[in-house]
């Protein structure tokens, strides 16, 4: 069985790419394009609507055209194209031009690749995930582009600090998200029956995600500013992303979460909601 294809939109249709991207296009040499990445889950495109819509948002504030007619043909192509369980990811990329011109001929590239989603033991026994201790001073965190290396970066920093994942914090000590996903929280308020779940607000910079948005939808999020004594109140802690799903939290920096139950409910819920629960 195959692991990796790819398709590309030729301005007409979507068809099986051959190879050949130009040198000159300016998602190649300067990474200027946006992607999208969507779980492929019992050949069912997971969340589509959403990531469209992301896609969409992200490439008109980007200066990069994304017309309703391939809008409508990635439509189309997500719901009619028989693919196994995997992540198809869609590129809508500058095109040819100089650093700074306008935007006039983008191109739109899509691939899949077989991987391993997380089986109902990982999500029963969870991730682990440590503070970073550099904040990402720059801007422009939650675009998903071709200038990935600051998470990429933050997600080896983490591993080398033996965790799965880690959280980065912006220049005010304000939680963004972590490096490859967005960060909910469980904490304790005095007149609350029980845990408010929290993300952090949008002006922290995080990156839009589909998963957040349904579970935003499906269920009571508060978005605020979230610092590291926040995280430290936490009686749960989850990490959403296309191919984790909700994946709950176990340890931040060896500390046990003391009740690891609000993650794994909604972990379950999404799942099942999906009609994933119970599947590897």
């Amino acid at each position: 069985m195959a692991s990796w294809k790819a398709w590309r939109w030729d301005g007409t249709e979507i068809r099986p790419f051959r190879g050949g991207i130009s040198l000159a296009d300016r998602g190649f040499r300067y990474g200027q394009h946006l992607f999208e990445t969507i779980a492929i889950r019992r050949r069912t495109p997971l969340l589509a609507e959403d990531h469209l819509a992301i896609l969409a948002a992200s490439a008109k504030r980007e200066g990069i055209p994304f017309s309703r007619t391939l809008a409508a043909r990635l439509r189309v192509f997500l719901h009619s194209v028989a693919i196994a369980d995997g992540m198809l990811r869609i590129y809508l990329s500058a095109g040819p031009g100089s650093p700074g011109s306008p935007v006039r001929t983008p191109g739109c590239y899509l691939t899949w690749e077989s991987i391993e989603f997380p089986t109902s033991a990982d999500v029963e026994r969870g991730i682990t995930l440590t503070l970073l201790k550099k904040p990402f001073l720059g801007e422009g965190w939650g675009v998903k582009s071709g200038n990935y290396a600051v998470h990429i970066g933050a997600l080896d920093a983490a591993r080398k600090s033996e965790a799965d994942e880690g959280v980065v914090l912006d220049a005010q000590g304000r939680i963004i998200s972590c490096a490859m996903g967005n960060l909910l929280l469980w904490v304790p308020e005095i007149k609350a029956h029980s845990p408010i779940l929290y993300c952090p607000s949008q002006a922290s910079g995080p990156r839009s995600g589909a998963v957040l948005s349904w579970l935003k939808r499906h269920t009571r999020v508060v978005e605020r500013e979230l610092s590291a004594s926040d995280l430290g109140k936490a009686v749960a802690v989850a990490v959403t992303n296309s191919r984790l799903g909700v994946m709950p939290v176990s340890r931040i920096d060896g500390k046990k979460l003391p009740d690891p139950s609000h993650s794994r409910t909604l972990a379950k819920e999404y799942l099942q909601a999906h009609g994933l629960l119970g599947k590897s």
